[in-house]
């Protein structure tokens, strides 16, 4: 991760916005199950950043639950592998995509583990369903691969096309070098990877509206709580419990 040329966009970012507040990204530490990244404000608070609400085709699915074009949301299905994040990781932002997509806190949640695989169930407070499929077992170089498809009863939507299995990038270049592809699809941020430019605009958003420092440290909390409950569950033989928010 190239912190000293993120830390350079985001205060490029903060200049061109004329955005006063000010801060700088730092790496996570490795057994951190969050992002990779977090940021240190001026005044020495530190942010837990949730980069993936920051995701245009997350904020594009949230248009949809909040903008009622998908009414009475019923069950969410989640699905994300990755040859580089542990388990922990991808379960963390699954589950935090299910409470923010869902509009409603996680009351209970219950998982099946079999080395770097899981599949958890998971309920809100509003009755809505969740199921994770989690495999941090890809083979070494293969490219992350998720879907998100939230079911309604009138509507279904989803973050990856009718039936495409793999991520799509945005450019492909076919050469007597080999295959190059191009992902940038950030119309102030080039030269970073998908996740770096997520980090960027999770920190520039914080330090817009401040107050988001408070609450995504608390749903970090809540998160890191939750998804070492869930871990756990199967151990216990029954679901992980969580009294609902007021």
């Amino acid at each position: 991760m190239k912190i000293k040329e993120m830390n350079e966009a985001l205060q490029w970012l903060r200049d061109k916005y004329a955005v006063k507040a000010d801060g700088t990204l730092t790496a996570t530490a490795p057994d951190f199950i969050g992002a990779g990244a977090e940021l240190k404000l001026a005044d020495g608070t530190v942010a837990k950043l949730l980069p993936w609400r920051q995701e245009r085709r997350f904020v594009e699915l949230k248009k949809l639950v909040d903008g009622k074009t998908l009414e009475d949301v019923s069950t969410l299905r989640f699905a994300a592998m990755s040859a580089e994040k542990s388990l922990e990781k991808l379960l963390y932002r699954e589950l935090d995509l299910c409470a923010f997509l869902g509009e409603s806190p996680i009351v209970s949640v219950f998982a099946v583990t079999n080395g770097k695989t899981a599949n958890a169930i998971v309920k809100l407070a509003d009755d809505k369903s969740c199921s994770i499929e989690c495999s941090a077992a890809l083979p070494a170089g293969t490219g992350e691969m998720d879907r998100h498809e939230i079911i309604a009863r009138r509507g279904v939507a989803c973050d990856r096309t009718v039936d495409t299995q793999v991520p799509q990038s945005s450019i492909y270049q076919f050469t007597r070098d080999g295959e190059k592809r191009y992902t940038d699809t950030d119309t102030e941020l080039f030269g970073f990877s998908a996740d770096e430019i997520t980090l960027i605009r999770a920190a520039f958003e914080v330090l817009q509206h401040p107050e988001l420092a408070e609450i995504w440290n608390e749903a970090d909390a809540k998160l890191t709580e939750i998804t070492r409950a869930a871990l756990e569950s199967e151990k216990n033989g029954k679901p992980a419990i969580f009294a609902e928010e007021k």
